[in-house]
């Protein structure tokens, strides 16, 4: 175990602590079984990390161990420090079917299961130096020699840095060549930094028995319902695409329509399929299809999904996720998950680089009753609480019993019905409910923050649906102005909160998709649009004019017009006609360009 560094800080105000009681084992081949794998750790005297799910201590929320099919979380079975020859020992007993053995880190102030970390020992993000940028493929060339190759398709999806894997881990590891580069490799590398994976899925559910067959939540931010509803304006456009970033989503739900197939954001390849049954539940609130004679629907059951799977839920996948349904036509990212252990390095590029190309993100603030977890944080994204079904912020001490609560802090944008959510299932036996046929297709009882997330995501949607000029700022102006101020927590006026009264447990209040929608239909106009408008109106003044008859002086050159068209030429009066004509058709057109969103769905 003194392979690995007892310590690292990997920035400011952030420490991790080597764990010696705990590895992450990687496989070239998934092995033949499970069982196998735990027989042979078993020898070692090794077991499976919670096997399959673990319960935390202070919590009662079902946490999911971050195993995939070749990588696999072990601890001590007597839970004392691993003898230091461990390593090799597993090297020994596995052979040639080893791909690398990590290291699990603990984080300082964060608690439970969600504190551990593995930073991956095969891989290397490295940022190049100005002048090694310029070089563009020299650089592979050059850190070939350290035994790195760069994978193009992760590479191509993480802004300025560039993604290394080493050709034998188990011979040197990230940590070993991180060192040897930093000291001889200044002039190329600028900064190298280690992929994150959290040995706790990351997602910000909490699975429960059916309780509800009906959609209360719906009725609550009155998408739908008795009387005027959301729906009666909008159920949202084919045209606008919903990126749920998360275990992926099942492809063939009948309830369920994808703008794309997606892909496995850790192969970078084609496409969206499940690795794990959240994504189903989450895309289902968002958009199951509307009206269909199927199952639920979602808020905007008119919009697409692109579904993104990951693969380990590392940082690295996270910001190529955002990057990709930033490349490939996503409005609106929903992301029902959060983890204060990745690094925010990798991440904020990409959420920036989203935001700056017009993208409204929704995240999760997560299910511990504390403080908001990452990337909730940034302020580029909406940070979206859970309401129960009173409209008060979900905690402990909610009445429906469950006993997790909705982070919240200075953060928090607005919050969303987040318990005992109706949504799509995985088909069949898989997912959440295994009942057998169309009846395991939904799940009644979805809750947590990823709930809520999906909700607020797609009434992002059906904003964009009534109005495609809104920007993202003014998008998320109309969601936090709009909600209603429920729950038994005084709102006030605060500095640093310009959209209306707020407090720390519910933001702005929880969302109205009918008042959002009223408020976007109310097309203001910008000042782009009114410089357009006039650009054109003015064209038309001045076709007017050559077509004027006598006693109107020329605006040009004061010469009186004494006969239709400018000093009697003919050629002038066409020239006139067709300026009008060209203005009228230019100033419609930008005018049903702006209102176009006003037009029902």
């Amino acid at each position: 175990m003194s392979t690995y560094p007892q310590q690292l800080n990997p920035r400011p105000g952030v420490t991790l602590i080597l764990d010696p009681t705990r590895l992450v084992l990687a496989f070239k081949e998934r092995p033949a079984r499970e069982l196998a794998v735990s027989s042979t750790v078993s020898e070692l005297g090794l077991v499976p990390e919670g096997g399959e799910t673990a319960r935390a201590a202070d919590t009662s929320q079902r946490q999911v161990i971050n195993n995939t099919e070749f990588r696999y979380w072990v601890r001590s079975s007597a839970a004392t420090a691993l003898p230091e020859d461990m390593v090799e020992r597993v090297q020994e007993s596995f052979r040639d079917n080893l791909d690398w053995v990590g290291p699990v880190y603990r984080m300082e102030n964060e608690e439970g299961l969600r504190a551990f970390v593995c930073l991956l020992p095969n891989v290397l993000l490295v940022k190049p130096t100005p002048t090694a940028s310029q070089t563009g493929g020299n650089l592979a060339a050059l850190l070939s020699r350290y035994g790195l190759s760069e994978v193009t398709e992760k590479s191509r999806y993480l802004g300025e840095y560039r993604y290394f894997v080493l050709d034998d881990p188990l011979a040197a590891s990230s940590f070993d060549i991180r060192n040897q580069l930093l000291d001889a490799e200044p002039q190329l590398v600028q900064e190298l930094r280690f992929e994150s994976m959290p040995m706790v899925v990351p997602t910000a559910s909490i699975p429960n028995d059916p309780l509800f067959a009906q959609q209360w939540d719906m009725t609550q931010i009155q998408a739908g319902g008795a009387g005027s509803t959301g729906w009666d304006i909008s159920t949202g456009k084919n045209t606008v695409v919903i990126c749920v970033l998360d275990e992926g989503c099942d492809l063939t739900h009948p309830d369920l329509q994808f703008s794309t197939p997606g892909i496995n954001l850790g192969t970078m390849m084609p496409d969206g399929s499940p690795t794990g049954d959240h994504g189903t539940a989450c895309a289902g609130i968002a958009a199951a299809r509307y009206n269909n004679a199927e199952g639920i629907a979602g808020v905007a059951g008119n919009c697409r999904i692109m579904p993104l799977a990951f693969s380990t839920w590392s940082d690295t996948e996270v910001a190529a996720g955002i990057n990709y349904a930033t490349a490939n036509g996503a409005d609106v990212i929903s992301m029902s998950f959060g983890w204060n252990a990745w690094d925010p390095a990798i991440i904020d590029p990409a959420i920036q680089n989203a935001y700056g190309n017009g993208l409204v993100m929704c995240v999760a603030t997560h299910n511990y009753n504390g403080s908001i977890t990452y990337p909730a944080t940034n302020p580029l994204v909406i940070a979206c609480g859970a309401s129960d079904e009173v409209d008060n912020r979900k905690t402990p001490d909610s009445p429906d019993g469950e006993e997790w609560g909705s982070n919240y802090g200075p953060q928090i944008s607005v919050v969303a019905p987040g318990v005992h959510i109706p949504t799509t299932d995985r088909q069949g036996s898989h997912g959440y409910n295994t009942d057998s046929g169309a009846a395991g297709n939904y799940y009644l009882a979805f809750n947590g923050t990823s709930a809520a997330t999906p909700h607020v995501a797609s009434l992002v949607a059906l904003l964009l649906s009534v109005n495609p000029g809104l920007t993202n700022v003014q998008v998320r102006n109309i969601i936090e102005g709009t909600a209603d101020k429920v729950g038994v927590v005084p709102y006030a006026k605060t500095p640093g909160y310009p959209n209306g009264t707020w407090n720390q447990e519910m933001g702005y209040g929880r969302i109205n998709v009918l008042r959002a929608l009223n408020r976007a239909t109310q097309v203001s106009l910008r000042f782009p649009d009114l410089i357009r408008y006039l650009a054109w109106a003015w064209i038309i003044i001045i076709g007017g004019l050559m077509i004027t008859p006598g006693g109107v002086l020329c605006i040009v050159c004061g010469v009186p017009i004494d006969a239709v068209g400018f000093i009697g030429y003919p050629a002038i009066t066409f020239l006139g006609i067709g300026s009008i004509v060209l203005g009228v058709v230019g100033l419609t057109t930008s005018i049903l360009e702006v209102t176009k969103g006003k037009s029902l769905n």
